[in-house]
């Protein structure tokens, strides 16, 4: 996960994201309406941030990186699965981002989203919240091959 992390503060995020990633999924370039972090979805898009908390279980939302996206993130990028425009996201626990560690999709239009995580709070095992497609699924489950 820290190359991950090394991969966008550098800025080759993107070009590697858009040359990993399968059919029916792409990488577009950022709009100024875009969040730039993770935790900007709670602090300027109150509709998107909601979309996120629906899908999160109750002892995952008072828990903080999960539900307040109190951790350290990744900046988000815009990318479109099955022809639909999502935020795409992830973060995790500070200092211990190994092992707990949350990536997420959010509707540009903040009518749904997913997320795959994992953490201690799920056993150490990978879960899918909010019902994720296919292409989704695909998107997010390469967060996790490191």
């Amino acid at each position: 996960m820290a190359i991950r992390f090394l991969r966008h503060v550098i800025g080759v995020g993107l070009l590697v994201a858009g040359l990993l990633l399968g059919p029916g999924i792409s990488v577009q370039a950022t709009s100024p309406n875009m969040p730039h972090y993770p935790w900007d979805l709670r602090k300027k898009m109150p509709v998107h941030y909601q979309a996120y908390l629906k899908i999160l279980p109750a002892g995952l939302k008072r828990t903080p990186w999960f539900g307040r996206f109190d951790g350290t993130g990744m900046p988000v990028e815009q990318v479109v699965v099955d022809s639909k425009v999502y935020f795409a996201g992830a973060i995790c626990k500070p200092h211990n981002c190994a092992d707990n560690y949350l990536t997420f999709l959010v509707a540009a239009d903040g009518s749904r989203a997913v997320a795959m995580a994992k953490a201690r709070e799920t056993g150490g095992q990978i879960v899918e919240l909010g019902h994720p497609t296919t292409a989704e699924r695909q998107l997010m489950a390469k967060e996790f091959q490191d």
